[in-house]
């Protein structure tokens, strides 16, 4: 299993208040903690950025799902 160190994440929430932010947050961070990546590599990569649009219910749950998603795709792709 591989393991990621983040130095810093950073999400632009325009729609959200601060307490879903922080939530969103801290629900990202728990799923990419949590996640198994496939890959033994080790690489440092300077930077990952995806793009998730929230849904018009503004669902906090499964957007952190969709961007622990997406980050996970794209850093098995890169390593």
């Amino acid at each position: 299993m591989a393991e990621i160190k983040i130095d810093r994440l950073t999400l632009n929430l325009s729609a959200l208040s601060a307490r879903d932010g922080e939530r969103l947050a801290r629900l990202v961070a728990e799923g990419l903690g949590a996640a198994d990546l496939s890959t033994e590599k080790s690489q440092r990569l300077d930077e990952v950025k995806v793009r998730v649009w929230a849904d018009e219910k503004g669902n906090v749950d499964e957007l952190s799902e969709q961007i622990v998603a997406a980050v996970l795709r794209q850093l098995e792709r890169t390593l």
